[in-house]
């Protein structure tokens, strides 16, 4: 799960980044991530995962949100491990799942 509280500037309005996501290993040290956010949060998320490939979108109208999975290569398992414990100091949380 991805947890972003930091608030930021946008259009001169402050815009709390409330994101929550997975991610899991679909073979080959290649990982997927899923992020849901709202419609004003979208060129925030593209922004953050810019170095990820975008492979997929949805929506989720229960909850009104969007929904856009990123996948990404890495050297080995170790490397998304580092990222998922280096991110808990930005206050973004990433939970595996399985």
């Amino acid at each position: 799960m991805i947890v972003i509280t930091n608030a930021h500037y946008v259009g001169g309005l402050v815009m709390n980044h409330n994101l929550e996501g997975v991610y899991w290993d679909v073979g080959n040290n290649e990982y997927s991530l899923q992020v849901s956010f709202t419609a004003e949060q979208k060129q925030y998320v593209l922004d953050r995962f810019q170095d990820w490939r975008h492979v997929g979108e949805g929506r989720d109208p229960k909850q009104n949100k969007n929904i856009i999975i990123f996948r990404k290569k890495f050297s080995d398992r170790s490397e998304i491990k580092r990222l998922a414990r280096d991110l808990r100091y930005n206050k973004i949380l990433l939970k595996e799942v399985t």
